[in-house]
């Protein structure tokens, strides 16, 4: 595996107020527990003299550190590069609904090759399980990390504004091969809206969301998908033999 990149010192602050700032959602594990949760950044605040930031309390999370003295956590996110960040860090501090926790000493930036997109098959589309969305979601391309899509107003009219809000999630969400590529659709728990755009188009926004949260099954399935549509797109790049 390649070696991380180590970010340290005064890069660290400024990457955690951008994490504040964007709302980044961060997946929390306690170390040497069966415990993991998402959470978000809440603030950057000076306790004891010293720098922390604090997370909204997850569920559980009083319960599954009550036997645990130094209360290692190891967070895992990805960045606005769409690159994956790591750091680990101790001595967590709960006060109500938050928990505060020191600064890293560092955090490791991994370039993660997964993340590389390729075109989706015609005919693939988003749904929202759980979300009014009666307009029509192309996706044009995907990756192991998120995937980029095509709002499409079916109805007569112009959409006006974006369907979402800035970094809003989306929960339950379908990918729909074409049947022949993918029976069954796959089934992502959480994902996040990183960017929209207004396209050239009056009646489309581009919208780029981030997986948050799928199954060990459904990634799975997803992974084995893409490296096969993946070898299949370089085969159909390869000059033909006469």
């Amino acid at each position: 595996m390649d070696e991380p990149e180590k970010i340290k010192g005064r890069a660290i602050p400024k990457l955690l107020n951008e994490l504040l700032h964007y709302k980044t959602l961060l997946k929390l594990t306690l170390v040497d527990a069966d415990y993991e949760q998402l959470t978000l950044i809440t603030a950057l605040v000076e306790r004891n003299n010293a720098p922390h930031f604090s997370i909204d309390k997850p569920a559980g999370f009083q319960r599954a550190t009550a036997a645990a003295d130094q209360r290692q956590l190891y967070f895992e996110f990805t960045g606005k590069d769409h690159i994956r960040y790591t750091f680990s860090t101790a001595g967590a501090e709960i006060d109500r609904r938050q928990i505060y926790i020191p600064y890293p000493r560092k955090i490791e930036r991994w370039q993660r090759r997964e993340l590389f997109r390729i075109k989706a098959p015609a005919g693939t589309r988003l749904c929202l399980k759980e979300h009014a969305a009666p307009q029509q979601f192309d996706v044009i391309n995907i990756s192991l990390g998120g995937m980029l899509a095509a709002l499409v107003q079916t109805r007569t009219g112009h959409l006006d504004k974006a369907p979402f809000t800035d970094q809003q999630f989306l929960s339950n969400i379908e990918l729909v091969f074409p049947p022949e590529i993918m029976p069954q659709p796959i089934r992502i728990k959480t994902v996040q809206v990183k960017r929209q755009k207004k396209t050239s188009k009056k009646t489309e926004f581009e919208v780029g969301l981030e997986f948050c949260e799928i199954s060990a099954g459904e990634k799975k399935r997803l992974t084995d998908l893409f490296y096969k549509l993946q070898r299949q797109q370089l085969r159909n790049r390869l000059p033909q033999k006469i």
